[in-house]
């Protein structure tokens, strides 16, 4: 038998052999960690302040890559999320976004938003501009299973910062700050999920609400199985014993 092949039958062997020892475990409910792939996971973000609908502030402002990691319980291919979840919002290639004439916070910008217009009560906006910044989102709830919506689930923001500055007509500044943390709402996209029993692919609807304005986010997150330390670790006791074997049997063919 040639070196290739015997080295792939090593191979083979050792990850039955992981397989085998690991399957008590994988029949049961267990918590999995998924890495966020930002290259494939982004969020579109539309939406409208003090009744002005918002527009990008630079090309590209309203869409950001997004990364971290996603915790879930695993039943029957069955995710169900209790918290713990952390979806970050990456540096936009767009940045810096403006927030004049409030000042900036030195914040990592997600998104830039931009509006002007009439506001009853206020006047005339002659421009408002706002960042989005140091966005994390979690998953509190809901459940996720291969080729059917999500059910139930709701995201949460656990860290997150609306910067804005705005001038109004003739010339009067005003500018702000407001914490994201906890606003959150209900994943209502009708978009199939998708899990292979590597790759979970979440389509994303979420309708959120602050303080005189809204938001809705719109996209995709993908993530892949974090592989679990113990399963790696027999998967190298299987190797290291297989290739014992074929060494054994080596020595006895000289």
């Amino acid at each position: 038998m040639c070196k290739t092949q015997s080295s792939f039958k090593l191979f083979a062997g050792a990850l039955a052999l992981a397989a085998v020892v690991t399957l008590p475990t994988a029949a049961r409910a267990a918590a999995v960690t998924l890495n966020v792939d930002s290259a494939l996971s982004s969020l579109t973000m539309s939406g409208a302040a003090f009744g002005l609908n918002v527009s990008a502030q630079k090309p590209g402002s309203l869409v950001d890559a997004w990364g971290g990691t996603i915790t879930g319980d695993l039943s029957g291919g069955v995710f169900t999320f209790t918290g713990s979840s952390a979806i970050t919002a990456l540096l936009n290639p767009a940045n810096p976004f403006s927030t004049a004439p409030y000042p900036n916070n030195g914040l990592v910008d997600n998104y830039g938003v931009h509006a002007s217009g009439l506001v009853t009560g206020v006047g005339l906006v002659l421009s408002l501009d706002g960042a989005y910044r140091s966005l994390t989102l979690d998953i509190t709830s809901g459940t996720a299973a291969n080729g059917a919506a999500a059910s139930g689930m709701n995201l949460a923001f656990t860290s997150g910062t609306l910067t804005f500055g705005a001038i109004v007509s003739p010339n009067i500044p005003y500018g702000g700050s407001s914490d994201l943390i906890g606003v959150n709402g209900a994943n209502t996209s009708a978009g199939l999920v998708s899990w292979d029993g590597t790759t979970l692919t979440l389509p994303i609807q979420l309708h959120t609400i602050g303080s005189n304005r809204y938001e809705d986010w719109s996209g995709t997150i993908v993530a892949t199985v974090v592989p679990e330390p113990s399963a790696l670790a027999l998967l190298g006791v299987g190797l290291m014993g297989l290739v014992g074997v074929q060494f054994r049997r080596s020595r006895h063919s000289l």
